[in-house]
């Protein structure tokens, strides 16, 4: 019955944090969310003529110009497709992106009318093979498919069973902190779908950002503090025992997560909770994805992590989960501002981390998104007044 108690204030307290959240975003944008247009389209190819590119399979593939009528599959490919503004190709759309709830991908909270409306044309998501038929019924000129896919479905064969080019893409592990493949796969469909010029404009302002966050940092010891971020989404639900390594929002920042030295390869892990109480971190970060899941264990045993100086002494601070059907890029960037912003102020001043992130999501979707994750999740702002240590 206490444990029953305690697990019904906890989440009235995280339902206040939400509506907190919201109030905050309102008092400091006044509430309103500005759609703003991306970078204007250009460098179109010329018409008649015929692309040809490698792709991420390392095939030569040759595509009509212009692209027209194009679907997306697979994980992260129609966020590039949005991330270009292309989404005025699109003839159909997996049916995930119906059916999931689309907090949390970007892409998806900004255009998730636009694509509930377009023809389903597979099923999607992890281990769900291509649906040829499907997708041949929509006609489309070019098939964008996720290096993901390729274990699931030939792409040569998926080409001659449709008639459309297949490009395969990819923009690297979840856990690289290096943002080449990204660029490069934007580069490679801006080139296809002539959007060179908006393609060169995203890599532009990503490298813009990284290289503001690091000089931020320059000349801090950033080995000073310890830092752990638990509960890291990765396909489904995930403790908070659950990391990544690396992290990026911590790596652009010159930053290790405590779980570095703990891990013996790259990618997500189940660190073990005595690891945790040993390193002790002097702040700790949870993927707001998984909050419910912490929530719940806290209120089972509250005396493991009351053992945490960072939750005894209100160092528990929530981010954004940017791991949903691949990364989320805008996402990540925005988590890595608020960390900034929380480990050190003083290089942070200038910085309103719900408005650096509408402005990031300005740039890569052409709308702000940040009161959408509000709906759901309590936002950039400090937990600790749901986990009560005595």
């Amino acid at each position: 019955m206490k444990n029953e108690r305690a697990a019904l204030a906890l989440t009235v307290a995280i339902t206040a944090l939400i509506a907190g959240g919201v109030l905050y975003y309102v008092l400091t944008t006044g509430g309103s969310i500005q759609s703003t247009t991306p970078t204007t389209t250009t460098g179109v190819a010329e018409p008649g003529t015929t692309v040809k590119v490698l792709d991420f399979a390392n095939r030569t593939v040759e595509v009509k110009t212009p692209v027209k009528r194009i679907v997306a599959i697979g994980p992260g490919a129609l966020r590039l497709i949005v991330y270009l503004n292309a989404t005025e190709l699109l003839v159909g759309v997996e049916e995930v992106e119906k059916t999931w709830s689309p907090v949390g991908r970007d892409y998806a909270m900004a255009y998730g009318d636009v694509l509930k409306a377009l023809p389903v044309i597979g099923k999607g998501g992890p281990g769900n093979p291509p649906d040829p038929e499907a997708i041949a019924s929509v006609r489309p000129d070019l098939i964008v498919m996720s290096a993901y896919y390729t274990t699931l479905k030939d792409p040569d064969e998926l080409s001659r069973a449709t008639g459309a080019a297949v490009i395969v893409v990819d923009y690297s592990p979840v856990t690289s902190t290096n943002l080449s493949m990204f660029y490069r796969a934007l580069r490679l469909l801006g080139e296809v779908l002539g959007r060179s010029d908006r393609a060169e404009a995203l890599v532009n302002y990503t490298e813009s950002l990284l290289k503001d966050l690091r000089s931020r940092t320059t000349g801090l010891n950033t080995t000073s503090i310890r830092v752990y971020v638990g509960a890291v989404s990765y396909r489904g639900g995930q403790p908070f025992t659950g990391t990544q390594v690396p992290y990026p929002p911590l790596s652009w920042l010159g930053m290790a997560s405590i779980a570095d030295t703990m891990a013996t390869t790259r990618g997500f892990l189940n660190v073990d909770f005595d690891s945790i109480l040993m390193a002790q971190p002097d702040v700790v970060f949870v993927d707001e994805g998984n909050l419910n899941i912490v929530v719940q264990d806290f209120s089972k045993d509250p005396g493991k992590y009351c053992a945490l100086r960072a939750f005894t002494g209100g160092r528990v601070y929530g981010l954004l989960p940017f791991n949903y059907y691949h990364s989320n890029i805008a996402t990540a960037l925005a988590n890595s501002y608020y960390i900034g912003k929380v480990l050190f102020p003083e290089r942070f001043t200038d910085v309103d981390p719900a408005s650096k992130a509408d402005e990031i999501y300005s740039v890569f979707l052409g709308k702000q998104v940040y009161s959408v994750f509000l709906q759901k999740y309590p936002g950039y702002i400090n937990l600790s007044s749901i986990f009560q240590c005595k």
